[in-house]
Formats: structure tokens, sequence, C-alpha cells
């Protein structure tokens, strides 16, 4: 005959106890929470922002609208973060909490690669064609000009491509000219212009103007990259 085998049973005492210690946890944790949640001593008494160029500490420490004496927990990063990514000149931006009562702001700036006239003057484009600033543009930056200024979609892609270049060729670059989709060509400091053609297959495009621009020649064509010509 089989005889059934039975877990034993802890005695009433133990359980309870065991009852009363998970309660007594939970009970000190909830404690921990609202001593986090309200009390001052976690309470934001520094702002430190990282990151800054041109943006000031107190812009980004304003748009961040988070009170000093705020319980460090009763801060919402998320939303202070979409408040300093109103800024114009902000890229990208994560706000941390770091206890007891500091508040990190890690801002990145965007970054001009061109900038285009639209009538009140210049205005300050990044890479992906946000214009971001209406200021005098810094030294050496290049000035973009569209036949269609509209193109939204060809502008960015662009300005994607000279913000891809490698620094010795895009440091030549003095204005953009753009046509049509198929018809870039870049001004350059020493008078000449290179032709660029499309966006297509810059990437093997940069090494061949590099590798051209060595060479006599007012115009260099690298539109066709596996037969660039110069004149």
């Amino acid at each position: 005959m089989r005889r059934l085998l039975r877990r034993p049973v802890l005695p009433q005492r133990r359980r309870n106890r065991v009852l009363l210690a998970v309660a007594a946890a939970v009970a000190a944790a909830l404690v921990a929470i609202g001593v986090l949640w309200f009390t001052p001593a976690m309470s934001v008494r520094t702002v430190e922002v990282t990151g800054l160029d041109r943006l000031t500490e107190p812009e980004v420490v304003s748009a961040l609208a988070v009170p000093a004496g705020t319980p460090l927990m009763q801060v919402d990063t998320s939303a202070a973060a979409h408040r300093v990514a109103g800024i114009a000149r902000v890229a990208r931006v994560s706000v941390h909490r770091e206890f007891p009562s500091t508040i990190r702001v890690d801002v990145t700036e965007r970054v001009p690669v061109a900038f285009r006239d639209t009538g009140d003057g210049p205005h300050l484009l990044d890479r992906s064609g946000i214009d971001f600033a209406a200021e005098p543009p810094p030294p050496g930056l290049p000035k973009i000009t569209m036949a269609d200024p509209g193109d939204a979609e060809l502008l960015r892609s662009v300005l994607q491509v000279v913000g891809g270049l490698p620094p010795e060729l895009r440091g030549q670059i003095t204005s953009i000219d753009v046509g049509s989709p198929s018809d870039i060509s870049f001004g350059l400091a020493d008078g000449r212009t290179l032709v660029w053609g499309s966006v297509e297959r810059s990437g093997l495009k940069a090494p061949v103007a590099l590798a051209v621009l060595q060479q006599p020649g007012q115009t260099v064509d690298v539109s066709s990259p596996n037969l660039p010509t110069t004149e």
C-alpha cells in the first residue's frame, strides 16, 4: 500500500510570525517611500547642467521649471526634459535625480552646418534642417541657397550630407547651391566649384573629391564618382 507523504504544516504561531514580518517589511517600505516623497532632506537644492555651449545655465534652469525645495521623488523628470527640449537650440536632453538633493540635466545643443538668408537675416540650420536660431553665422559656416526653399526633405538630405563630410572637406565649403535634387554644388574657399550632383553615393564622392581637389582645375565634378572630371 502506498503511503501518502504530507508536507509538514507550520505551527500557527510560526505562520503568524512570518505574516507579521512581511507586514512589518511592507510598512517599513511604505514609510521609506513616504519619507522620500515628502521629506525636506530629500528635496531639490542643486541643479547641475552639462553640455552647454551657447546656451546659459539660467536659460536651462528656467525652462526646467523645478522649484528649489521640491521633494526629489515628486519631480517628473520626463516632463522637465520635455520643457527643456522646447528650447530651439536643444537637440537632446535628459533629466535625472541624483540623491539626496540634485537634479542633473544633460544637454546636447544643435550644431549649425549651414545658414540661409530668409529676408529677415541669417538663420542657422543643423544637419536635420532645423532652423534653430536667427543670428549671424559663425565664421566659415556655408550659406545654402535653394531653387525651391520650401523643399524641406531635400534641404534635410543635403545638410545631412554636408554634416557627414570629412572635416577636411567640409571646412573648405563656403556655399551650397541646390538647383534641384540632382544639381547640388559647393563653392570652396579657394574660389573653385565642387559639383556634387545628387545626394546619392555621397560616401564615395567625399574621398574622390579630396583626391581630385589636389589637381588643378577651377571646377571639380564628382557627380559620377567613378569618372570625376576637372576643368
